[in-house]
C-alpha cells in the first residue's frame, strides 16, 4: 500500500530554505568568502535560522485519508488504560495550561534523500509530560497507543512519552493548526518520523505490551527513529560549475542526539572535510552548513556529505529506501568543474 496518500509540498522545506540561500548568496557576494568572520557566521547562521520557517500553505502533508471535520468546542482528549487516575480533558482547559512555543522540524518517513517532505514550523502548545503525571501510569504500562479522529493510531514506549520535548500542539505558525495539519490538537513526540506523531489526536492509551498501528501494521517501522542525516540544498545532480571558488550549503537533522557536525567529500567517500555548521539552534530544528571549495581542478566528482550526531554516531551510505525505516542514507551529488 502506498505510504502516501497526500503529499502538498514545495521546495525542500518550503520558503525558509529559498530565504536561506539568498543569505550563502550574499556571503557568496563577498570578496573572500574563506575569510569570513565567525561573528558574520554567527549573524548571518542566526538570520537563516529565524527565516528558515515553512509557511502553513507550503508545509508538506501526509495522510492516511481525508481530514476528519473536528468541532474544538466538542473535542477532548482521554487519558486511559493502565493509568490511576483517568480522565479527558477539552480545548478551553488544554489553552489554559502551561504554554509553550517550540521551533521543530517534522519529516515524513517516506521522504526520500533530497525530497521534499520535510518542513519547519513555530508550533505553540503545552508539555505532555504533567497531563501523563496526572494519568498516573500503572506499574504494569510499559507502552502507548496513541488514537486519531481519522481512524489512524501508533504506538510508543512508555519511557519515549516522559521525554520533557514532547508536546500537544494547537498553533502552527502563530495561527490554529489548519484542519489538513491536525486542528484543533496534535502531538509531538521529536525525533521520530512524523508517522509516530498523530494529528487530530483523541485518546492516549497506557498498555502492557507493544501496540502496532496503521502504518506500522502495512510493514513501516515500528521504532521510526530519524538518525542523523545530512542535504544540500540548490544544488542540481550533475551540474556544471566553473570559477575560483565555489560554495556547498545544505541542512542536517536527527533525533534527540542532536547534530555535532557535518563533513562533505569530493572522492565519493575516500575522504572527508569538515564544514561549518552556521546555525544550530537545537536537536529539534535543522541545522545549516555550509563549504567553500577553493580552486577546484578540473574534472567529475561524485561529492557525498554526511552528518555525526551528539553521540558520535556517524551518517552511513545506506539505507537509500524510504521503505520501511526511512532513507537516512548519504546524499551523492554528480559536479563536473570546467
Amino acid at each position: 500500500m502506498e505510504r502516501r496518500t497526500l503529499i502538498i509540498g514545495a521546495i525542500a522545506g518550503g520558503i525558509g530554505l529559498l530565504e536561506y540561500t539568498t543569505v550563502t548568496r550574499w556571503m557568496d557576494g563577498m570578496r573572500d568568502p574563506q575569510g569570513l568572520s565567525v561573528k558574520a557566521y554567527e549573524k548571518y547562521g542566526r538570520l537563516a535560522a529565524l527565516m528558515a520557517i515553512t509557511p502553513n500553505d507550503e508545509f508538506y502533508v501526509t495522510s492516511k485519508g481525508l481530514s476528519p471535520s473536528i468541532d474544538a468546542k466538542t473535542w477532548e482528549l482521554r487519558f486511559h488504560g493502565l493509568v490511576d487516575h483517568p480522565f479527558s480533558i477539552n480545548y478551553r482547559e488544554l489553552l489554559a495550561m502551561p504554554r509553550v512555543e517550540k521551533v521543530y522540524t517534522l519529516e515524513c518517513i517516506s521522504n526520500p534523500i533530497g525530497g521534499t517532505a520535510i518542513g519547519n514550523a513555530k508550533w505553540t502548545g503545552t508539555p505532555l509530560k504533567p497531563l501523563l503525571q496526572r494519568a498516573g501510569p500503572s506499574g504494569e504500562a510499559t507502552h502507548a497507543a496513541i488514537y486519531a479522529a481519522d481512524g489512524f493510531s501508533t504506538g510508543h514506549p512508555i519511557e519515549r512519552l516522559w521525554n520533557e520535548e514532547n508536546f500537544l500542539a494547537y498553533q502552527m505558525n502563530g495561527e490554529d493548526l489548519p484542519p489538513i495539519h491536525g486542528y484543533p490538537v496534535r502531538i509531538f513526540i521529536p525525533g521520530k518520523f512524523g508517522m509516530k506523531q498523530p494529528k487530530w489526536v483523541t485518546r492516549i492509551e497506557l498498555v502492557k505490551k507493544p501496540y502496532i498501528g496503521y502504518w506500522e501494521s502495512r510493514g513501516w517501522s515500528d521504532d521510526c527513529e530519524r538518525w542523523a542525516q545530512a542535504r544540500f540544498t540548490d544544488l542540481k545532480d550533475g551540474a556544471r560549475i566553473s570559477g575560483r571558488n565555489f560554495e556547498f550549503a545544505g541542512y542536517a537533522i536527527g533525533n534527540l542526539n542532536g547534530i555535532r557536525a557535518v563533513e562533505i567529500s569530493f572522492d565519493d567517500g575516500k575522504s572527508w572535510n569538515s564544514t561549518t555548521l552556521f546555525s544550530n539552534p537545537s536537536p529539534i530544528v535543522w541545522a545549516f552548513w555550509r563549504y567553500v571549495w577553493v580552486n577546484p581542478k578540473r574534472g567529475k566528482y561524485r561529492v557525498r556529505v554526511r552528518a555525526i550526531d551528539g553521540k558520535g554516531h556517524v551518517e552511513g551510505p545506506g539505507p537509500t529506501s524510504t521503505f520501511p525505516n526511512g532513507a537516512t542514507g548519504q546524499e551523492v551529488t554528480k559536479v563536473t568543474v570546467a
